[in-house]
């Protein structure tokens, strides 16, 4: 009996190892796959890094890539110094920058708050024609409400492609909001306790301080997600700013200014071209660093149990 009870342990042991190496390996497998798919995305912005501190020199005697060059800046030089775009001296990119942030800050942060607002009125109150207002809103994600010569036709009509009003076509519209933001939104806010809402109300507490009080806080995540949907739309938005602002050199989004700086100098400064490009993405990096928290948790809309 004290054999048998032995050998049954004996070979409870073995299987438990073998599971363990199982788990051992799969672990290894998994991890080595994701250091190389890491390695794969980032290897592309590796050399853009790289050739972005190389001199134009170094770039012509090379007969294979300069895995380590010298580190010169003339790349970032030759953006700041080479600009034909300047306004009053100051360089084009750095004009570009300052319009960016207010041209998408503006839009994104007002156009946020009315989509909030709409989807916390659909998510927790009960009014006339409610789902049929809904309903509306998820028809408008399916049309094209961004088609480049019909909005310019109508921008046009009411005089908004003329001079300095030519910002207003890539600002006013996004103050609104949106539908799509709305329906992210929706699902997260819904999910929200029912009891949190009630008890404020009772306690005297409106519309707007419940919302700004009570939901943004508790939902902050889904906000900060979406906001950074928006500022990336805007800040990319290179086609919008081509076809209002090219005349208006003041008003040159980064983007704008990046695209005219880097076919100027041509294919002759492949670092400068380089320094452009990463540049461009600086911005966009940094805010990924400071919200990445909130954002892979805002994505995840409706996960809230009330």
């Amino acid at each position: 009996m004290r054999a048998q009870i032995a050998n049954y342990t004996l070979s409870k042991n073995d299987a438990a190892q073998k599971e363990f190496r199982r788990k051992i390996l799969r672990n290894i497998i998994v991890y080595l796959s994701l250091a190389l798919y890491t390695v794969f995305l980032f290897f592309p912005f590796l050399i853009v890094i790289i050739t972005s501190f190389t001199t134009r020199q170094e770039l012509a005697d090379a007969t294979g890539f300069v895995w380590i060059p010298q580190g010169s800046l003339e790349g970032y030089r030759i953006l700041f110094t080479n600009d034909p775009n300047a306004v009053n001296g100051i360089p084009s990119l750095l004009i570009g920058f300052f319009n960016t942030m207010w041209q998408a800050i503006l839009p994104t942060v007002c156009g946020l708050a009315v989509s909030g607002l709409a989807a916390y009125a659909y998510a927790k109150y009960d009014f006339p024609g409610k789902n049929k207002f809904f309903a509306g809103n998820l028809l408008l994600m399916t049309i094209p409400l961004s088609a480049g010569m019909a909005s310019y036709l109508f921008y046009a009509g009411i005089g908004w492609t003329m001079g300095t009003a030519s910002v207003l076509p890539l600002i006013i519209p996004g103050l609104f909001g949106s539908a799509g933001t709305i329906f992210f939104i929706y699902p997260y806010i819904k999910a929200l306790p029912d009891g949190v809402v009630e008890a404020a109300k009772i306690d005297g507490m409106g519309f707007f301080g419940i919302f700004f009080h009570i939901i943004l806080p508790l939902a902050k995540p889904v906000f900060l997600a979406q906001f950074l949907f928006g500022f990336v739309g805007c800040y990319n938005n290179y086609s919008g700013a081509l076809l209002y602002l090219m005349s208006q050199k003041q008003l040159w989004p980064l983007q704008l200014a990046l695209q005219q700086i880097t076919e100027f100098i041509g294919t002759r400064y492949t670092n400068a071209q380089c320094a452009a490009a990463l540049i461009s993405m600086l911005p966009l990096l940094i805010l990924y660093a400071f919200v990445q928290k909130f954002f892979i948790e805002g994505i995840t809309s409706g996960s809230v149990k009330g």
